[in-house]
């Protein structure tokens, strides 16, 4: 016989319930799934009697789609050339053990499963990007492009993003490189930025995202930003920078630091050139490997707090790093692989 919605519970509110069953159960079927889910999917099972209910029916009915897809299959194979004819009412009955009775007491489960495969075709909309776009920049090379939206990056050096977007979203991946955003608003779909453990999330704003391993760094132009420092961590909150803020987060920990983002100073690499003013030599030596695409090291500790203060023009780092003996007390060498030592002289 049929089963009664349960006292308290409106139709709507059982519909909704069959809704989660099903999202539950078709997480499951999707690979990634780990011994924590399991965990998380019983505990949430175990709270209410019912939700197990509707999952036990909901893999009864499965069961019993594999059972007639096979009895069909062996008919079928029973009678070689066989024309099956077109299903009937009357052409139902060869299925005698689904009588009436059986067939309420089957309702609930039939309508979940439906439940199911709309949800399995939302959620195959939802993850299916209407447009991709993969970019890469090379040392010595940048590029600005735009986006059919009508947000714009620019990739500086050694840089590479995938942009993909969906229904409701927006994403790009960065894990290492350097890329300035300007994204047009739309508050239907979030512009996400992914890189490691750490997220970015904007609906129309203009920022500097700096990957450069093990720190992240943001620095905010325009608009507001959302960035979570480490997005597996869903219960630490997310902070929220506005116009001239940044944050340097540490990849590996989640740690992080405010960065004042003046607004000459966000995205500046865009015009060529970057501006040290009395920056250490460890960070302009880093800077440095950025742009020439080699290895640049400071082979003695006094020497990295060495401050320095002048303009990199970024097309032209091999002429600014054999300047530095005329500015700094430095021995500048380059070995046959073309990397750098920066020494005591």
């Amino acid at each position: 016989m049929s089963r009664p919605i349960p006292q308290g519970m409106t139709h709507s509110a059982l519909l909704q319930q069959h809704r989660e069953v099903a999202q539950w159960r078709l997480r499951r079927e999707q690979s990634g799934w780990t011994a924590a889910d399991e965990r998380a999917l019983q505990a949430w099972l175990d709270a209410d009697p019912q939700r197990r209910e509707i999952m036990d029916a909901m893999g009864h009915t499965v069961q019993l789609a594999s059972q007639l897809k096979h009895y069909r299959g062996a008919a079928s194979a029973a009678r070689p050339g066989a024309v099956r004819p077109a299903p009937t009412a009357a052409g139902l009955r060869w299925a005698p053990w689904l009588t009436p009775a059986r067939r309420r007491s089957l309702a609930p489960a039939l309508a979940a499963t439906c439940v199911a495969l709309v949800l399995a075709g939302w959620f195959r909309w939802d993850a299916t990007p209407s447009y991709r776009l993969d970019l890469a920049t090379g040392p010595g090379e940048t590029r600005a492009v735009d986006l059919p939206d009508g947000s714009q990056i620019a990739l500086n050096v050694a840089t590479a993003v995938q942009v993909r977007y969906y229904p409701r979203r927006r994403e790009v991946r960065m894990n290492d490189g350097e890329a300035f955003f300007r994204v047009a608003p739309n508050a239907n779909r979030p512009f996400i930025i992914d890189s490691g453990d750490s997220r970015v999330r904007v609906v129309g704003t203009a920022f500097n995202v700096r990957a450069a391993p093990p720190q992240l760094t943001v620095k905010v132009l325009e608009g507001r930003v959302e960035v979570q420092p480490r997005r597996s961590k869903t219960t630490a909150p997310a902070l929220l920078l506005g116009p001239g803020v940044g944050v340097a987060i540490d990849t590996a920990t989640g740690g992080h630091r405010s960065l004042r983002a003046t607004p000459e100073d966000v995205g500046r690499w865009r015009t060529g050139q970057i501006h040290f003013s009395r920056t250490t030599l460890s960070e302009v030596a880093q800077e440095l490997g950025r742009y020439l695409g080699k290895s640049v090291v400071v082979d003695d500790e006094s020497l990295k707090a060495t401050t320095i203060s002048g303009f990199l023009m970024i097309h032209s780092a091999d002429d600014f790093i054999q300047a530095l003996p005329d500015v700094v007390p430095v021995r500048v060498e380059r070995d046959p692989a073309g990397n750098w030592l920066i020494s005591k002289r």
